[in-house]
Parts: C-alpha cells; sequence; structure tokens
C-alpha cells in the first residue's frame, strides 16, 4: 500500500488523543500521522476565551500543513471537525489530496453548527454554557473532554469550490445513530456521484465504540486512493 500523510482533525470537546486507538496503528503501518488539538482543547491549562472562533480552528489546521511542509494530504474530520477540515481545504489548495468526514457536518458556504443544528436541539449548546463563552461537554463523554468555544458553533464558514476540488471525498455515516444531524447530511449528498460513501457498525462516538472497525475501513479507504 502507497504510505499516506494523514491529519485528524476531532469533533467538538475532544482532542487529538481521540484518534490514538487507530493512529498509533496507522504509523506502526508506516503511515505518516498528525493528529491535532484545536486551540482551547489542547489541555487542562488552556482557557478558552473570546477570541476563538472557527477561523482559529481553521488556522490551526492550516497551520501545521504548512509549517510541516506536508503535501499529498489525507485530512480527516469528525463530527465539528468537518467544518474545519472544509474550511481548511479551502485554504490548502494543491496540499489536500483527499477528504474524508466521519459523522461529520460537510458545510455549505454560510453553513454553522447553529445553523445546520436548528432542528437537533441546538439551544442545549447555549443551556450549557456558564459563562457565555464555552459550552460544557455532553454527559458521558470521555474525562479528557474540555469545555468547546462557542464561538465555534456559531461562526459561519466560508468557503467556496475550491474547499471540495480534491481527488477524492469520502463520507462514513456511524449507522446506529437513526436520525441523526448526519444522517441529514449524508441524504444530501447521496445524489453526488462524486462522493464515496461508507458506513460504520457505531454509534457516533466511533473511536471509542468500534475501533477496530474504524481502522479497517480507514484501510480501506487509503487503498482506494
Amino acid at each position: 500500500m502507497t504510505k499516506s500523510t494523514i491529519v485528524m482533525v476531532p469533533g467538538a470537546f475532544h482532542g487529538g488523543w481521540y484518534y490514538s486507538p487507530i493512529a498509533q496503528e496507522l504509523r506502526a503501518e508506516g503511515h505518516e500521522v498528525f493528529t491535532i488539538s484545536l486551540t482551547g482543547l489542547g489541555g487542562p491549562k488552556e482557557r478558552p476565551h473570546v477570541a476563538i472562533n472557527l477561523d482559529t480552528h481553521i488556522d490551526d489546521v492550516v497551520s501545521l500543513i504548512e509549517l510541516e511542509n506536508l503535501t499529498n494530504v489525507v485530512l480527516c474530520g469528525h463530527s465539528y471537525g468537518g467544518l474545519v477540515i472544509a474550511g481548511a481545504s479551502e485554504r490548502l489548495v494543491g496540499r489536500v489530496k483527499s477528504l474524508i468526514f466521519f459523522d461529520a457536518l460537510v458545510p455549505a458556504n454560510g453553513d454553522s453548527v447553529w445553523s445546520t443544528f436548528k432542528e437537533f436541539g441546538r439551544e442545549r449548546f447555549i443551556d450549557a454554557s456558564p459563562d457565555g463563552l464555552v459550552t460544557l461537554p455532553p454527559p458521558g463523554v470521555d474525562a479528557r473532554a474540555r469545555p468547546h468555544p462557542l464561538a465555534t458553533f456559531l461562526q459561519p464558514v466560508a468557503l467556496s469550490d475550491k474547499a471540495y476540488a480534491v481527488s477524492r471525498k469520502t463520507y462514513v455515516l456511524c449507522a446506529r445513530d437513526v436520525g441523526s444531524p448526519f444522517y441529514v447530511v449524508r441524504e444530501r449528498l447521496s445524489q453526488d456521484p462524486s462522493w464515496d460513501f461508507r458506513k460504520l457498525d457505531s454509534g457516533h462516538d466511533f473511536m471509542n465504540e468500534a475501533p477496530a472497525q474504524a481502522l479497517g475501513l480507514m484501510r480501506d479507504i487509503l487503498k482506494a486512493g
């Protein structure tokens, strides 16, 4: 198998550690794998503040790829991370080879978490905010999860056709969460022949629920180019 350069962006509340179960295996197989913790989500000493928005997180990914001088990048995002990788791809034309959305948002220009979740109880983000700056992790997530900067959910993403101008686009649906907003995303994309569609037999928290299956799926996607 051709070895790949992979950048993995976690979803809301999580850091790069989320991907550790498969990142270690992929590295052992010879792939170059970067798992990024976005600003405000990197550890106990960080304190999110009002300046952290979606652009901040897109800058995190763009800066990593540019500073490491990475090319032919396979850019992966989970959940909220779909907004981030779309925004980063917009700015990294020529460096990103393919995009993988794991049960993630696939935004159009002007979309945000807030606008996308309007039918899925988006008010809980506000209800779970102690200070108007962050929103607390939902019950039941990993103990390492951190409060998430609220402005990243509210800011619309700015995109053009360049965001998805890559050689391969893959959408992975976590099939157990029937009726989730990510089912809606999958349905919206289903008529577009430029997308490769896959399924995981897991809920949204696929890395904790089905890491072995996720690793196998990543191998298959990487083999396909």
